[in-house]
């Protein structure tokens, strides 16, 4: 009964994507990639819209139940799920806003990529072809090893099989049908990245089967995908929409994939996959660390030297940051990121130039970089069931870049700096969440020349593992 489900489900589905793909191969060819971004997010949307919010069979092995609490969720009842929800929900609450993301992000590659060639234009390295790897190493080493873990051997390599095949004809799909060119123009099937999808999926597999081993496994896990896509940025091989979709297909084609192989082995789940992903955590400890990513909104213009003013437009930041709570509400910590902000040329520079190649360097402007490094204070407020509220003032110094082109040479310089700022977050799982944040950054001048600080507005996205402890 349940294997003639299973083959029906696997036949509809198959039809169904081969359908879609042919389609949006013949669509590709009249779209742009705008359009072909927003009518794929439109159809995860109506996909989410209309999947049940719960599953009601009394023979369906996915069901969840509430459960008791045990020592390792103490004092957690009231964040028990009293109902049962989707398994669809529950495989894709963490992927599909990570693809969405990437598609959303496709309109400005082009500035994230401009980060990477303002701090590492020559990078190179080969270590993201074996990283990618890494973590599936890592789990079948110590289930070789005898070391405990969540599934038997087969279960395990029949989940993992499945999760590959669902991840490849995922990305290879895609990236025939998209055809996005490469930053490297090396090739046009960069979207997604294969190698993040590849680094997350064995990320997530990991995690499945020994993350209740230790929380440092999983954190290990997810540091070294991120850090693969990363490299990939890095190698100018890919763009930042590339990295995050490939993350979101890597995470998602794991789920289903365990999915699949819990229906084939009737397995049940255990009493730590029965919490509710989206719970509230407020006996645990607010400390985090996570990377994040943001766009730069600068509110002055740029005086590098005398009698020259620029205006100024977003650019964008990359960096790590972390805390430490001492109570519920308080804690202290910092962030270390790479700034680039964009400045464009003014007319009475045009009129002076002599070169067609100068008269295009100054239509496309130029950008001036700096390293900072904060510390401050970090508050947490809960302020829903899943939500809380963060806010935090911080204090550091900021070090200019040397910014030289034909005009003007201004040499790199340190100075004090300002951030204050709040954010809204929510856990996602056990030990991850996401965070949406707004900081207002203040930085001292480029030069003693101009006589005005650097203000902007930071808008941005911050994933991080939380420390429950």
């Amino acid at each position: 009964m349940c294997s003639d489900k299973i083959s029906r489900i696997i036949g509809i589905l198959t039809t169904y994507i081969i359908a879609c793909y042919r389609e949006l191969r013949d669509m590709a060819h009249h779209v742009s990639a705008s359009v072909l971004s927003k009518t794929i997010c439109a159809a995860i949307a109506g996909v989410m819209a209309f999947t049940p919010i719960s599953a009601t069979e009394e023979n369906d092995s996915i069901k969840i139940t509430p459960v008791a609490t045990s020592d390792s969720f103490p004092n957690i009842n009231d964040s028990i799920i009293k109902h049962p929800y989707s398994k669809m929900i529950e495989c894709t609450h963490i992927g599909v806003p990570f693809i969405v993301g990437g598609l959303i992000e496709m309109e400005h590659n082009k500035k994230f990529r401009e980060l990477r060639n303002s701090f590492m234009p020559r990078f190179h390295s080969e270590v993201d072809n074996f990283t990618q790897y890494l973590p599936a190493g890592v789990m079948l080493g110590m289930k070789a090893l005898g070391v405990p873990s969540r599934s038997s051997w087969g279960e395990m390599l029949t989940a993992d099989a499945f999760s590959a095949i669902i991840m490849a004809g995922l990305v290879n799909s895609i990236k025939h049908t998209a055809k996005l060119r490469r930053p490297d123009g090396s090739s046009n099937n960069s979207f997604p990245s294969g190698h993040t999808a590849t680094a997350f999926m064995t990320a997530t597999m990991l995690n499945k089967e020994y993350g209740d081993l230790s929380p440092w496994i999983g954190m290990g896990a997810y540091a070294t995908a991120t850090a693969t896509g990363l490299m990939r940025m890095a190698n100018n091989r890919h763009w930042m929409s590339d990295i995050l979709a490939g993350a979101g297909i890597g995470i998602m084609s794991t789920e289903f994939g365990y999915w699949l192989s819990d229906i084939i082995f009737k397995r049940k789940k255990m009493s730590s996959e029965l919490i509710d992903h989206w719970i509230d955590f407020e006996q645990w400890n607010p400390s985090f660390l996570g990377f994040y990513a943001n766009f730069q909104i600068p509110l002055t213009k740029y005086k590098p030297v005398s009698d020259m003013t620029f205006n100024t437009s977003t650019g964008t930041s990359a960096g790590i940051e972390g805390a430490w709570y001492w109570n519920h509400h308080w804690g202290v910590g910092g962030r270390l990121s790479v700034i680039n902000v964009h400045f464009s040329y003014n007319n009475s520079i045009k009129e002076v130039i002599d070169t067609p190649e100068e008269l295009k360097f100054t239509n496309n402007g130029d950008f001036f970089e700096m390293s900072v490094f904060q510390t401050g204070i970090y508050s947490y407020i809960k302020i829903f069931r899943h939500a809380y509220f963060s806010p935090k003032i911080l204090t550091g110094i900021n070090r200019y870049g040397i910014t030289k082109n034909s005009f003007f040479t201004c040499p790199s310089n340190i100075g004090a700096c300002f951030t204050t700022g709040c954010s809204i977050g929510a856990m996602v799982t056990q030990y991850f969440d996401i965070n949406f944040f707004a900081d207002w950054n203040v930085f001292s001048p480029h030069s003693n020349i101009q006589d005005q600080v650097v203000q902007t507005i930071g808008l941005g996205t911050r994933f991080s593992y939380r420390f429950k402890e």
